[in-house]
C-alpha cells in the first residue's frame, strides 16, 4: 500500500531513537514510511571526534585515490578511515541491502565554519541519508514532501525569495531541531532541508543510498521522478541534437542544475505517469520561469556567503 501523510500542516516534534536501534526497528518505523529521525550517540565513541579536523582530513584524504572534493563537499569511499568511526549495523544493512541500488561513493564529509548556510534544497537522486554530527553542532529545519516549497524550475533547489521561515512554514509539515555532537539524524528522500552550523568548526559524516522501489507518495516524489522521466526522454530523443544538448548541459551545467540518474533502472513507485503527465510538468516547471526572474537578485547575495572544501593535494 502507498504511504502517505495524514497529518495536518503545522510544526512537529522529529522523533528520537538510541543508537541501539534495530534494522527491524528502524526500518518499520522510519525507512519504509520515510520519516525523519534522531538517533542519538551513534559516534559518542568514535576517535574522529578527537582527531578530526580540516588539515587531518585534507591530509588523509589526499592519501586516498578515491576521495575527491566536490562543490561543497568530499567524496569518499565506503570505509574510508574507518579507523575513526564505525558503521552502525543498522546503517550497514540498508547500504547493503537487496533492495538498495549499488553505488560506488556512499561517503561525503562536510567542514563548516560557524554561521555556514545551505539554502532550502531537497537532495537529488531520491536518496536516503544518514548525517552524524562528528564535531559541533547545526540547527537543522525540515519541511514535508507532502507540502512542497516552491523550486527552480527543473531543479531541487528552492526560489530565493526573501521570505522569512515563519512566513515559509505558514501551511506546511515542518520541524526543527540541533543535531548534537555524536547524534544522527536519517533524512529520507526529497525532504526540503535548510541547515545551520553553530560551532566554530563543525564535521559532518554521511552515508548516502537509494532505494529500488518505494511506496511513499508526495508531491515532491513525483516531480522528482518526471524530472528524471523528462532527462531520459530527452537524452534518449529520436533528433540528435535533441539528444546532444540534454547530455551537454548535464556535463556543462552547474551541478545544482544538472538532472542525472546514476543507476541503470528507474525507481519503482506507485505512479503511472503518461506522456501527457510529462508535459503538464514541463508546462509547470516553466510557469516558475517568472517568480525565478523576480527574485534573480537575491541569489547572487547568498552565493557569497558559501563555504567550499579546500582542494585535495594529491600525491603524484
Amino acid at each position: 500500500m502507498p504511504v502517505t501523510s495524514q497529518q495536518p500542516s503545522g510544526f512537529f516534534e522529529i522523533a528520537r531513537e538510541p543508537s541501539s536501534i534495530t534494522f527491524e526497528a528502524f526500518s518499520e518505523s522510519y525507512l519504509i514510511p520515510e520519516k525523519p529521525v534522531v538517533i542519538e550517540g551513534v559516534g559518542n565513541d568514535w576517535l574522529a571526534r578527537q582527531r578530526w579536523t580540516e588539515s587531518y582530513l585534507r591530509e588523509r584524504l589526499a592519501q586516498e585515490s578515491s576521495a575527491s572534493a566536490a562543490s561543497l563537499w568530499y567524496w569518499m569511499d565506503r570505509d574510508t578511515l574507518n579507523e575513526d568511526y564505525s558503521t552502525p549495523e543498522f546503517v550497514s544493512q540498508c547500504l547493503d541491502a537487496s533492495s538498495t541500488f549499488p553505488r560506488n561513493q556512499h561517503n561525503r564529509i562536510w567542514v563548516n565554519k560557524k554561521e555556514d548556510m545551505s539554502s532550502w534544497h531537497y537532495d537529488g537522486g531520491i536518496v536516503n541519508v544518514f548525517n552524524v554530527q562528528v564535531k559541533g553542532r547545526k540547527e537543522w529545519f525540515l519541511v514535508s514532501p507532502d507540502t512542497p516549497l516552491d523550486c527552480y524550475p527543473f531543479t531541487n533547489f528552492c526560489i530565493i525569495d526573501g521570505k522569512s521561515d515563519d512566513e515559509r512554514f505558514a501551511d506546511k509539515i515542518h520541524t526543527r531541531f540541533f543535531l548534537n555532537e555524536g547524534d544522527m539524524v536519517y533524512i529520507p528522500p526529497v525532504w526540503f532541508h535548510k541547515v545551520i552550523s553553530c560551532e566554530e568548526e563543525n564535521i559532518n559524516l554521511n552515508w548516502l543510498f537509494t532505494k529500488k522501489a518505494t511506496t511513499a507518495t508526495s508531491a515532491t516524489l513525483k516531480r522528482e521522478v518526471e524530472r528524471y522521466m523528462i532527462n531520459d526522454y530527452l537524452t534518449k530523443h529520436r533528433f540528435r541534437w535533441v539528444r546532444q544538448f540534454a547530455q551537454q548541459f548535464n556535463r556543462h551545467a552547474p551541478g545544482y542544475m544538472r538532472i542525472i540518474w546514476r543507476y541503470d533502472k528507474p525507481i519503482e513507485t506507485p505512479y503511472q505517469i503518461s506522456t501527457w503527465g510529462l508535459l503538464a510538468r514541463f508546462a509547470k516547471e516553466l510557469g516558475r520561469l517568472g517568480k525565478t526572474i523576480l527574485h534573480a537578485n537575491k541569489i547572487k547575495p547568498y552565493t557569497k556567503t558559501l563555504s567550499t572544501p579546500k582542494r585535495l593535494k594529491k600525491n603524484t
